[in-house]
């Protein structure tokens, strides 16, 4: 009894802890929204219920495939026009137009819109149109933070997000650029808002473009130079 219940406690500390799933899907990943996500209290509380209820959100696919279909190298992204400001709406009656990769086949084209009502979970579900176009979506690979010491950045611990683009042909584009002091307004600046996207590791960036003129929600928006986006990677 006495050795079966020895060997018994020493397999357990053999085994260890399972091993973590391996994403079967990553890529890059970018956000900008008719808010800034990166902001005080004082102005996240002025903007609630009347701003921050439109984004265009954007995956590229570095390696993987979903539903079985390989997408590697493929973006798709989608425009999406919530009830209120994200956060405070209803997600289940936003409105949705998906933009697919123009060089996808047409079952990449189906796994790209599952991929994106996946991620972006119930506000991606009130699809309207899916439309196909030349797209372009690119996250610096390497960036330096600037040096902060002995200046407000050390203070502030401003996040540094990559400089980023998306551009979808006649349709959507999104421009940022990492944050700086220069966009600090009351130095109580946090992350006032959690990505849209479910599966990724984003930070705050400044936007020097944001808009959307494409038809299918009844309106279009070009909205730059705010602290309303996100920029990083996805996994899943």
């Amino acid at each position: 009894m006495l050795g079966t219940l020895a060997t018994l406690i020493g397999s357990l500390f053999l085994v260890g802890p399972a091993p973590a799933a391996k994403a079967q899907i990553r890529g890059d990943y970018l956000e900008a929204r008719t808010a800034d996500v990166y902001t005080g209290p004082c102005f996240s509380n002025a903007e609630v219920f009347i701003s921050g209820n439109k984004a265009v959100m954007a995956w590229k696919v570095t390696e993987g495939s979903w539903d079985g279909i390989d997408l590697s190298g493929l973006t798709v992204a989608a425009a999406v026009k919530g009830t209120t400001t994200f956060s405070e709406d209803d997600p289940g009656g936003a409105k949705t137009v998906l933009i697919v990769d123009k060089f996808a086949t047409d079952e990449q084209k189906a796994a790209l819109v599952s991929l994106a009502k996946h991620l972006g979970g119930e506000r991606l579900q009130g699809v309207v149109a899916v439309r196909s176009a030349l797209m372009s979506l690119t996250v610096e690979a390497n960036h330096t933070p600037p040096a902060a010491a002995g200046t407000h950045g050390a203070m502030h611990k401003t996040p540094h997000a990559p400089w980023a683009g998306f551009w979808a042909a006649g349709l959507a584009e999104i421009k940022t650029r990492p944050l700086d002091e220069g966009d600090h307004a009351c130095g109580n600046e946090v992350v006032a808002y959690e990505p849209l996207s479910k599966g990724v590791d984003v930070l705050p960036a400044y936007t020097l473009g944001h808009r959307f003129k494409g038809q299918g929600l009844n309106t279009n928006w070009d909205d730059p130079n705010c602290r309303s986006s996100f920029v990083g990677h996805f996994a899943y």
